[in-house]
């Protein structure tokens, strides 16, 4: 049989040996670990989150934690599910706030990638470093499909490329083949479309929970003697969804000091990444006097221009308009999980906010995710540039930032002390099946 692309890009990925990556990646794939984990905690605390861990209880999918080969479910660490209900319910959870780290041109493997890795890990009591392994291969081959396939808009990037490396990610934990489990996952891919998003479409939170739920039933059903389509993923990837545009992105050899972990971005503000750049120069020309403003313009690239759209009156719709982020970011000074209840007063500034397209900008996409920021007001003009929102791999953060924003998403400082402990130094974890009790190092 002929290699594919995504035979190439697996096959490259699962060559990775943990000794052979440097320190300073192993330190950040162990912040990558522990802020998915964190946002999805975050997440899970949306009222619908809440109401389906409820029901879930009720019909036994999820019950008290201590059953052997069982996955913590992060938004309630007492219950425990099978590690594809786990990773399903932890993952869609991860989705609701818009926090969750992510990789240029746009995509966001942590979430569907960290978040099954971890199910399995702990179902099958695997040892920190087959778990940081796998996170770490998982994440290269959806960064590369990122990379090297450019999705044909209004397609969304979630429950594709990141389900496939997900199923690469459990494969390598749970002794699976993972170029099987990659076929598998690629040959039944999750459809995503923008226009849920805009419209508020709370269902889209479970695109992330069904790529990470694909990724660990992948693994079994390659372990069960399944086999997945050599070639369904060019097809609906490279002809229906989308166009290949960079092959060698894809199947170049694996090199320790570019992994794609390392080109990620974390997110600061809980809201569409393709705002985050505009929401930073907001808050460089930061006092505004709401009341005195004509217009803000803002100056951004064409990827970004999907979001030149008004908000519907709920919280995700806003999520993805740069008029209302932008708008609410003037207003409010921040942009935290609070941000985003629909409020009139924002909406009607947004209608005075204007959004372009600058060249100068567009030169420098996708390497750098830039954005200008004008607001005309009685009082004059004001301008601010960010070359790169806060967080990019480019302008990136410290751990304790980093930290800081995982206290805040976990909630508890107990809770968040023992999680933050065992997952960024999983070399030490011997049985992942503690991370989450409590007993980890």
């Amino acid at each position: 049989m002929t290699e594919t692309l995504l035979d190439r890009a697996v096959r490259t990925a699962v060559a990775l040996r943990l000794g052979a990556v440097p320190a300073e990646t192993v330190r950040h794939a162990g912040h990558v670990i522990a802020d998915t984990v964190g946002v999805s905690r975050g997440g899970s605390r949306q009222s619908e989150v809440e109401r389906l861990l409820a029901i879930e209880h009720a019909a036994g999918t999820v019950s008290e934690r201590g059953r052997p080969g069982t996955a913590t479910v992060f938004g309630a660490p007492h219950l425990s599910s099978t590690a594809e209900r786990a990773a399903f319910l932890n993952a869609t959870a991860g989705s609701f706030l818009e926090l969750d780290e992510g990789v240029r041109p746009t995509g966001h493997p942590g979430m569907q990638v960290v978040v099954p890795a971890l199910a399995a890990a702990e179902a099958t009591a695997a040892d920190g470093t087959a778990l940081l392994t796998a996170v770490l291969a998982g994440y290269e081959v959806a960064s590369r499909l990122f990379s090297g396939f450019r999705l044909t808009y209004p397609v969304h990037p979630h429950g594709h490329f990141g389900a496939v490396g997900g199923a690469v990610a459990v494969a390598l934990v749970t002794g699976a083949d993972p170029l099987e489990a990659a076929r598998i996952a690629a040959t039944s891919p999750i459809l995503s479309i923008w226009d849920a998003c805009y419209d508020g479409a709370t269902a889209r939170n479970t695109w992330m929970g069904s790529a990470a739920q694909s990724a660990v039933r992948a693994s079994a059903l390659a372990q069960a003697g399944f086999t997945g389509s050599a070639r369904a993923f060019e097809i609906a990837f490279g002809e229906i969804a989308g166009t290949l545009i960079d092959e060698d992105a894809i199947t170049a050899p694996l090199d320790y000091d570019r992994l794609g972990i390392r080109r990620n971005y974390f997110k600061l503000h809980s809201a569409c990444a393709l705002t985050h750049a505009a929401l930073d120069a907001v808050f460089r020309l930061a006092p505004i006097d709401i009341g005195a403003i004509d217009r803000i313009v803002v100056e951004t690239v064409s990827n970004n221009m999907k979001l030149d759209r008004q908000a519907a009156p709920n919280a995700l719709s806003a999520r993805f308009s740069l008029p209302y982020a932008v708008a609410a970011g003037a207003v409010l000074g921040r942009i935290d999980p609070d941000s985003f209840v629909y409020r009139e007063d924002i909406a009607r500034l947004a209608e005075r906010v204007e959004v372009r397209v600058a060249a100068d900008l567009e030169a420098r996409w996708p390497e750098s995710s830039p954005a200008r920021v004008t607001v005309e007001s009685r009082d004059g003009t004001r301008a601010a540039e960010v070359q790169n929102p806060h967080g990019h791999h480019l302008d990136p953060v410290d751990a304790a930032e980093l930290r800081a924003k995982f206290d805040r998403l976990v909630a508890d400082p107990v809770v968040a002390e023992s999680w933050w402990r065992g997952l960024t130094g999983l070399a030490e974890v011997k049985d992942c099946s503690q991370l989450f009790d409590g007993r980890a190092p």
